[in-house]
């Protein structure tokens, strides 16, 4: 009687005969000898500025249904045994890599699972995430065909493993009689989408100082432990999800950018002004492509000291607020009319001269 035990995973190609004929099958990566792996793929190309958010991915891992063999395809066999699956977590702390991160989810079939060579199917479903601001790429299940051999000591052991996005009837090559599968995909893979916030400084009226810099804090509300990016800082929230920033604008300047910030924060703009400077300040935001919408001012946090506009929600689009400051001065009018008397006693005397020049002539 053969003893049962599953062989190490190959890392590249079949090592020995399959029952079905000689092949070559590519193989996932192994840690040990009952283990194999798929990754897990979460991509930060639209998250520019962000902390990886954290988050928690579980898997559920079922036999699949068998198929029966045909003259051009191999029988499949429906997944045997109790194989576990592992959970993949990220957070803030994990190291961004051309634009992604990637984890390795981890298989542990036990030993004696398998007691006799074949292809075997599971299904692979990956839960479902809470954060509104990662989407799914692709499907989150996938298809895995392990494929089953004799092993050198009289059991059995894994020597490829296969995995696509649908229920695939692998089909014989007609050249290398090795089973063809199509598209394959050992990825699940996620993306993570974050949004930016602007603020443009503008200074109007006829007596608005464009070159004076005004100083603004801007309050957000968000996921515990969050960062975002202003210029080369970070705007970190705490543990209860608070943070904030400090920043000083003028007309002429450039507009201020902090960038990553999921669609759930929310922000408060605050220009500190002394209401003795004689400014009436405006608030207005655009969000995406839509139209510009004016901001009510917070009464109850305003003083003579700030003035504070309303509490806002990112939502999934960039946010341009814009701060108007107006100051208008109307030219007296006293000047005007000081000159008045002296411009009819002109207009007399020369009334006057006329009338005496015109009475000469006459005599």
């Amino acid at each position: 009687m053969k003893k049962k035990m599953i062989g190490r995973v190959s890392a590249l190609t079949v090592a020995g005969v399959m029952m079905f004929g000689g092949m070559q099958i590519p193989a996932m990566a192994a840690t040990g000898d009952s283990v194999v792996q798929f990754q897990k793929v979460l991509q930060m190309e639209n998250a520019e500025g962000a902390n990886v958010p954290n988050v928690t991915y579980t898997y559920t891992i079922t036999a699949g249904s068998a198929i029966g063999a045909t003259a051009n395809s191999p029988e499949v066999k429906a997944g045997v045994g109790l194989p576990t699956i592992s959970s993949v977590t990220y957070t803030k702390g994990d190291t961004i890599t051309q634009n992604k991160v990637t984890k390795n989810v981890s298989i542990t079939f036990p030993d004696g699972t398998f007691t006799a060579p074949g292809i075997y199917r599971y299904v692979i479903t990956e839960s479902e995430n809470t954060n509104t601001d990662i989407t799914d790429v692709g499907t989150n299940t996938r298809y895995m065909d392990v494929y089953v051999v004799n092993d050198s000591d009289g059991g059995y052991k894994i020597d490829a493993t296969i995995f696509t996005e649908t229920a695939v009837t692998p089909t014989f090559d007609k050249n290398t009689k090795q089973p063809t599968y199509g598209g394959k995909n050992s990825n699940i893979t996620d993306a993570y989408t974050t949004y930016e916030l602007s603020l443009d400084k503008v200074v109007e009226g006829n007596m608005g100082n464009k070159d004076q810099l005004f100083n603004f804090t801007i309050n957000f509300k968000g996921p515990a432990n969050t960062s975002f990016t202003f210029g080369d800082k970070k705007v970190d929230l705490d543990a209860q999800g608070n943070g904030s920033v400090s920043l000083d604008l003028a007309d002429k300047t450039a507009i201020a950018e902090i960038k990553g910030i999921p669609s759930t924060v929310t922000y408060t703009v605050t220009e500190n002004v002394s209401s003795s400077e004689g400014y009436d300040t405006t608030f207005a935001v655009k969000r995406g492509t839509g139209t510009s919408q004016s901001i009510a001012k917070d009464t109850a946090a305003s003083t003579s000291a700030k003035v504070t506009a309303t509490s806002q929600e990112m939502t999934k689009a960039d946010n341009a607020v814009v701060v108007t400051n107006t100051k208008k001065t109307v030219s007296p009018t006293g000047i005007a009319l000081s000159v008045t008397p002296y411009a009819l006693l002109a207009g007399l005397a020369s009334a006057l001269g006329a009338l005496f020049f015109r009475r000469k002539k006459l005599s």
